[in-house]
């Protein structure tokens, strides 16, 4: 594990893979940089050079408690740090659910450090909802990540390596994290502008589809793959299927480098 700081918080990432392109992968809330291990993406993925993040609040990054310091515009700010640190001007983003929605926002600020973007479960219109956020905030704060771990369950089977991740996690830290992530601006204006391909992955039962499908719509190029009866989590949890339909995407434009 290394590490490199942004605004006095170490953010930690660890590299894998064979050499080629620079892949970043950016995890989901809950998670860290080992989920993409434990699902399967880094032996999926072994031609790429591939560039495990941990986001500030999860495993081996500093875990503030203050919602200011994860504003959705410092955790894509932690992203270019990283690649800073290892000499890569410009890499593909593949972001899962909140790593999803950082890989956006990175399109929208740092669109030439991108050679391409995939957002899985992610979409990029603006949130405001803080009564939803300061209740699950709460939740964190006094009963953990015990009742989120029954959500998922809920949903279908949690594979052990994720309710790890899970109950690794700082509530503390995970609370500040979601008040800011339920009040974030959107960058879809931005995106309307850009020139970096994208894919849009999302699951066919995923609450958020419509949001995304308007994501796509509204970004030049984008293309959306949808997996038939993926919910959320599964969009990532499930790399058999996630692979197949984004290795075509990567190998097109990485072809054109």
């Amino acid at each position: 594990m290394e590490t490199t700081a942004t605004d006095g918080v170490r953010i930690a990432y660890e590299t894998a893979g064979r050499g080629g392109i620079p892949l970043v992968l950016l995890h989901g809330f809950f998670g860290d940089r080992t989920t993409w291990r434990s699902a399967g993406y880094v032996d999926a993925l072994t031609d790429f050079r591939l560039v495990l993040v941990d986001a500030r609040g999860h495993g081996g990054s500093d875990a503030p408690h203050d919602p200011a310091a994860y504003r959705i515009e410092r955790q894509a700010e932690d992203v270019v740090a990283v690649m800073d640190a290892l000499g890569v001007q410009r890499a593909a983003v593949w972001g899962a659910s909140m790593g999803g929605i950082v890989a956006l926002h990175l399109m929208a600020r740092h669109p030439a450090r991108l050679l391409g973007v995939v957002a899985g479960a992610a979409h990029a219109e603006a949130v405001s909802d803080r009564a939803s956020a300061e209740e699950e905030a709460a939740i964190l704060r006094t009963q953990g990540v015990g009742p989120f771990v029954t959500g998922l369950e809920r949903q279908g089977p949690l594979p052990g390596w994720m309710r790890t991740a899970m109950e690794r996690a700082d509530p503390h830290a995970l609370a500040a994290l979601t008040l800011a992530l339920d009040e974030r601006d959107g960058v879809l204006g931005a995106l309307a502008a850009t020139v970096v391909p994208s894919l849009f992955l999302a699951g066919s039962r995923d609450a958020a589809l419509p949001a995304i499908r308007r994501s796509v719509a509204g970004t030049p190029g984008a293309r959306l793959r949808e997996l038939a009866g993926c919910g959320h989590f599964e969009t990532f949890a499930r790399a058999d299927l996630a692979v197949p339909v984004v290795r075509p995407f990567l190998e097109t434009w990485t072809a054109h480098r």
